[in-house]
């Protein structure tokens, strides 16, 4: 694990699978798909400007998501540093994360257990009431609530980053990581974006996410042990 290249394409790797996991998927599906419908339905030209109007709104809807979801890393790697003598910042960080993708790990190997990792269901209400408003700012709010909402979903992943980071790289570095980081996560929603004007390819995405929650959370799972073990190590 020593390198800057492997680094970044652990970093980019991992963004990936976090964006990627069940909750994410499923609530960028939902919100995606209102969002657009939203916006388009208080369009009254052809259709280059509503499509033009929909993926505005849909940009919009991911900056929200993408600045939150940074914000909470750079909250964390803050906290990070104030406990960066002995690692102890470090080691809290993977111990936290490894207890987080075993939940992971049960969820897809013994589901009959429950489901823990899951949205509050009160910021769930919430994003879905700024969506119903078709506004810029109502979208950028309802992103941001959905930034928050993953956390509880795909976190582990997110804290095993932060704890590789915080181990090896130097502030700037890490900072600069921790952005590739949430561009990566963000890629699978810019792609629903690109896909919503085809409604076939948006009801294949739905079907394959709802058939594949079981092997993205053990993705999940194994991705968040990796990365914590790997940020371990490096101490």
């Amino acid at each position: 694990m020593s390198g800057v290249d492997l680094n970044l394409v652990t970093v980019v790797l991992a963004g990936l699978v976090d964006g990627l996991n069940p909750c994410a998927i499923a609530v960028l599906l939902v919100f995606v798909s209102a969002t657009l419908l939203a916006v388009g339905a208080t369009m009254e030209g052809g259709i280059r400007e509503r499509q033009r109007a929909l993926f505005k709104g849909g940009a919009v809807y991911i900056a929200g998501m993408f600045i939150t979801y940074l914000l909470i890393g750079l909250g964390l790697m803050g906290f990070a540093g104030a406990l960066r003598q002995d690692h102890v910042g470090t080691k809290l960080f993977a111990v936290v994360a490894i207890a987080w993708g075993i939940l992971a790990l049960q969820e897809a190997l013994l589901p009959e257990l429950g489901e823990r990792l899951r949205m509050p269901p009160m910021l769930h209400d919430g994003a879905q009431r700024w969506v119903r408003r078709a506004s810029l700012p109502g979208l950028f709010a309802a992103g941001a609530l959905i930034g928050l909402c993953t956390v509880p979903c795909s976190g582990s992943v997110y804290v095993a980053v932060l704890a590789l980071l915080s181990s090896r790289a130097e502030l700037a570095e890490a900072l600069g990581y921790l952005v590739v980081y949430n561009v990566a996560f963000v890629v699978p929603l810019v792609l629903l974006l690109g896909a919503a004007a085809t409604p076939v390819a948006m009801r294949s995405l739905a079907r394959w996410q709802l058939h594949s929650r079981a092997s993205l959370k053990l993705v999940l799972g194994l991705t968040t042990a990796f990365v914590s073990l790997a940020a371990l190590a490096a101490i």
